[in-house]
């Protein structure tokens, strides 16, 4: 569906090249009969969705199109969407399973000790002596601290993101030296 007031060829080249996306949560379910969207946010605590924002809705088919969005508001553990153009239960059940995803220029910019979670996926990480562990492969947000989940040699090793395990964090190089406590890498 065509925002109002665009022509049909810029909504499309607007939806096909908004620069790197970076997901942020998906449309699990629609809430009430008047077109709202229950979105699962990756990171609970992300303000990067707010109203007037544009989010861009990738389907399981990976077609992509671009909505304003109208209401954000939480719920449980849920961001409630209204979006341009989806007005009624029916509208909101047609974008069920759609990944949401914002252009990464439209994230406000991190502080300097700040760092988006999406720049960890990928990261190198080792131990303080050395030992190759594997790379970021997600980050599991738990409340009291998140956790990067590394898959590597040793299979699936969780390290959570705190400064007694974190010796070393250099995006820019995208490496991550973490100093192994007591447990950490026990199997």
């Amino acid at each position: 569906m065509v925002p109002a007031g665009r022509p049909p060829e810029a909504a499309a080249r607007h939806a096909s090249s908004p620069g790197p996306l970076v997901e942020l949560g998906r449309i699990v379910n629609r809430h009430g009969i008047r077109g709202e969207l229950r979105m699962l946010p990756h990171n609970p605590e992300s303000q990067a969705v707010c109203a007037e924002s544009r989010v861009v809705l990738t389907r399981p088919d990976g077609s992509r199109e671009s909505r304003r969005v109208v209401t954000r508001r939480r719920h449980k553990q849920f961001l409630l969407l209204g979006l341009e153009g989806v007005a009624t239960a029916n509208d909101a059940e047609a974008l069920i399973g759609c990944r949401v995803s914002v252009a990464r220029a439209d994230l406000p910019a991190s502080g300097p000790a700040d760092i988006y979670h999406v720049d960890l996926i990928g990261c190198a990480v080792r131990t303080t002596a050395g030992e190759a562990l594997g790379v970021v492969d997600e980050i599991i947000v738990t409340g009291s601290n998140d956790v990067c989940v590394v898959r590597g040699p040793r299979g699936e090793v969780l390290i959570p993101l705190i400064a007694d395990v974190i010796a070393e964090l250099d995006a820019a190089a995208r490496t991550i030296v973490v100093h192994p406590v007591s447990g950490l890498l026990d199997r």
